[in-house]
């Protein structure tokens, strides 16, 4: 008989892994479709917007607007602004600078069509100094190979609020970045060749303009001073996008917040931003300022505030140290062996061109048109 030398060994491995199965969290099903709202008052002359949603199954997360509300802002002075609703679920009002000033409160109250109220506590606008100074740090972060760095722009902001000012911020970042299209439309078949002459460009240059999806909040009430030097704000590199090939620039919305404010979104900072995965943290369960007044057993989510909005606008190009390899989803073929007869009227217009060689060179879509990677061919007012 033959004695098996290992078998405690194999025996706890054994053990070990029948005691691991995957851990599915119970998810509340009275969290689907409840209501969302979402807004913010501003000291700036100009439209004020509140957006009403309904949550949806965490297993399909889509966004579901909910139409046709009465949405109305209220300050405690006894003004009221009726918002119209200038697309599904989102609704907005004009309001001058004489409603939008310092120690006002202002809160949020939404009328469904099914009849639910749904109103929000009062929040106070506070005071916020201008944005002080944006700038990046060119910085070396690790990637899975231990062997290899990715060299990143890691934008900062520096705060300087002495004085009369709120001791809590938010700051929102808009960038935008020009990009073009490999080529311009010049060759074509449909079952006809076509050349357009001259070249067509009006597809080649195109502008991305999105929100930096981070949350990025800060407080000073535990320092000395109401200081704030070097809060890092978001990185970017040459890789994954086409930001920094032609020029970036980025849209800094410095906000001074209440409390309660601050609060909520340090809170949807934490599970953003330092979550580390659904299994190592248990997420917040984050409290919003609304409530359901018809129905006050039934949650609502979101948020509505007043903010002090400071901002400042930045422009990179050039920059040196940056390596740029990102790709334009442009894909180049050669022309098979049956020429054009290869394609179906399906697939229709093949384009094409001719390289410096003189070769016959079969072009992708996102080779002619910009507006294919989320862009739009309409030029920024601010764009030098």
């Amino acid at each position: 008989m033959h004695r098996i030398k290992h078998l405690p060994a194999i025996l706890g491995m054994l053990l070990l892994f029948a005691c691991i199965k995957p851990y599915d969290p119970i998810i509340d099903s009275n969290a689907e479709n409840k209501y969302v709202v979402s807004g913010r008052v501003t000291n700036s002359e100009g439209w004020q917007e509140v957006e009403v949603s309904l949550s949806s199954p965490i297993q399909s997360p889509e966004s579901i607007p909910v139409s046709g509300c009465m949405v109305e802002i209220l300050d405690d002075r006894g003004h009221n602004f009726p918002l119209v609703e200038s697309f599904p679920g989102h609704y907005d009002v004009w309001m001058s600078q004489e409603y939008l000033a310092a120690g006002i409160a202002y809160k949020v109250r939404v009328l469904t069509r099914e009849g639910e109220e749904l109103v929000s506590e009062y929040d106070t606008m506070s005071t916020s100094p201008p944005v002080d100074s944006v700038y990046y740090h060119l910085e070396d972060i690790p990637t899975p190979n231990p062997s290899v760095t990715t060299r990143v722009m890691q934008f900062y902001v520096d705060l300087n609020a002495v004085g009369d000012y709120s001791h809590y911020y938010k700051w929102d970042i808009v960038e935008t970045w020009e990009y073009e299209a490999a080529h311009p439309l010049e060759y074509y078949y449909d079952g006809t060749h076509h050349e357009v002459v001259p070249p067509d460009f009006t597809n080649k240059v195109c502008w991305i303009t999105r929100l930096v999806p981070n949350v990025f909040t800060v407080s000073t009430m535990s320092l000395s001073q109401n200081v704030y030097n070097q809060y890092p704000l978001q990185a970017i590199d040459g890789h994954t996008s086409s930001r920094l090939g032609i020029m970036y620039s980025i849209l800094v919305r410095q906000l001074a917040l209440s409390k309660g404010a601050y609060t909520y979104w340090e809170q949807l900072r934490i599970n953003s931003n330092e979550q580390g995965g659904l299994y190592e943290k248990q997420p917040f369960a984050i409290k919003g300022n609304l409530l359901n007044t018809s129905n006050p057993d039934k949650d609502v989510l979101g948020y509505f505030y007043a903010a002090a909005e400071s901002s400042k606008r930045y422009f990179y190009h050039d920059v040196e140290g940056i390596d740029l390899s990102f790709s334009d989803q442009c894909f180049e073929s050669s022309l098979g062996r049956f020429g054009f007869r290869e394609y179906f009227p399906r697939e229709y217009p093949i384009y094409y061109y001719y390289n410096e060689t003189g070769m016959l060179r079969i072009l992708n879509c996102y080779c002619i048109d910009c507006r294919l990677q989320g862009g739009t061919t309409v030029k920024p007012d601010f764009w030098p």
